[in-house]
């Protein structure tokens, strides 16, 4: 975690001094864009940096140049589409070059090595590519469905490597996020400050002591030679702990350090082991990507007006691309998928004359939400291990 570092436990006590000595509102803008600079300068290096210019460059030339074309000209339509194939395009060739040529036998179908930034491919890797990738294209939807362009390239840089949200999000609309530094960004109040500041240490609590320790359970488990119903139910319970701390954790600090900053940032999670049913758990659950998703590919898709079948569809090309997002490994895809047919399911359950009946009760509720956690749980497996390790945990959970 970047925010654990002593370079970072260094940087921002400087940078948030000297951001609260300056008096002017415009100054502070400038300053956190610097610092912003400096960040992504010092974590990615100039290999790193370069293509993340080159893609917001284009991105921002594309976004003015669709504002002045006509709306439902061919000319957008080809506009768009090449402004959301640039940044789609370097995050595929950074991320998942090797993961596509080896599954169709043009490279190594063996796990690729990968050191810390460097991408899988042994090249360097730009710092939080995929995050990029989803501000980008939706800064370039919104402005091609209407919305205003962003006309200042420092506005639009500001709004792109934000130190806070640029690593592991949450994911940003430019809209509401640039309408706070308009013209610039004043100082924050000190109650918003103190509660910014709770936020980063509930954050710290989180990731350090929760999700660590939870992590070291996990290893202590995986290093035990065979598995039994009870190791597999407690590993499903740990690696629940841990990815919605380890992640929460994370987004709680950067929500922090924005608050401190006199900025908000957009919640990501929200209880999400207390849902009813799998619908509600991904509107709790990393809520800027499940957003995201919902909006720039479900939606696209043709969401669910055409019927049970292509919602299925929808669904399963959408959380599979979501699953994807997360790693370049099959095992990420088919995590996504298992949720995108969990969502298929729900969709039809609810349907069913049986779930309206049961709507309202008590125990219903209560069983929602332990289906649900289960369901999800068994997904983490999923989600951590390649298929190899899940079938032979899933034989020892069924006791066969």
């Amino acid at each position: 975690m970047i925010f654990n570092t002593s370079w970072f436990l260094v940087f921002f006590p400087i940078v948030y001094v000297l951001f609260l000595l300056l008096p002017v509102a415009r100054l502070r803008f400038a300053f956190l864009l610097l610092a912003s600079a400096v960040f992504h300068w010092h974590y990615a290096g100039p290999a790193g940096v370069a293509p993340i210019i080159v893609i917001a460059l284009c991105t921002f030339g594309i976004g003015r140049a669709l504002a002045r074309t006509p709306e439902g000209s061919a000319r957008r339509k080809w506009l768009l589409a090449a402004g959301v194939a640039i940044p789609v395009a370097a995050l595929i060739g950074y991320k998942y070059r090797v993961l596509l040529l080896g599954t169709v036998g043009l490279g190594s179908t063996g796990p690729a090595p990968v050191r810390p930034g460097l991408g899988a491919a042994g090249v360097a890797l730009p710092l939080a590519i995929s995050f990029f990738t989803f501000e980008f294209v939706h800064y370039l939807t919104d402005v091609a469905k209407g919305s205003a362009p962003i006309r200042s390239p420092f506005r639009f840089a500001f709004f792109s490597i934000f130190f806070p949200s640029i690593v592991s999000g949450p994911i940003k609309r430019y809209q509401p996020f640039l309408a706070q530094a308009q013209p610039g960004i004043r100082r924050p109040r000190a109650a918003l400050a103190l509660q910014g500041g709770a936020q980063v240490l509930v954050g710290f609590f989180k990731k350090l002591v929760i999700a660590d320790n939870a992590a070291l359970a996990i290893e202590l488990l995986d290093a035990r030679p065979g598995a039994t119903r009870g190791s597999v139910a407690l590993l499903m319970v740990l690696l629940s702990v841990r990815i919605l701390f380890d992640f929460s954790g994370y987004s709680d600090i950067a929500i922090g350090l924005a608050r401190m900053l006199g900025l908000e940032l957009p919640a990501n999670f929200r209880y999400p082991y207390i849902a009813r049913n799998i619908a509600e758990f991904w509107q709790r659950w990393h809520i800027s990507l499940s957003r995201w998703i919902r909006d720039y590919i479900y939606i696209p898709l043709g969401g669910g007006r055409r019927g049970l079948l292509l919602k299925t569809v929808n669904l399963s090309i959408a959380m599979f691309l979501c699953g994807l997002w997360h790693g370049a490994a099959w095992h990420f895809g088919l995590w996504g998928l298992y949720h995108g047919f969990g969502l298929a399911a729900h969709s039809l359950w609810e349907r069913s004359s049986l779930s309206r009946r049961l709507a309202g009760a008590r125990f219903a509720r209560w069983a929602g939400i332990a289906l649900t956690d289960a369901f999800v749980a068994f997904g983490w497996l999923l989600f951590f291990y390649p298929v190899e390790r899940v079938a032979a945990l899933t034989r020892a959970l069924w006791g066969s």
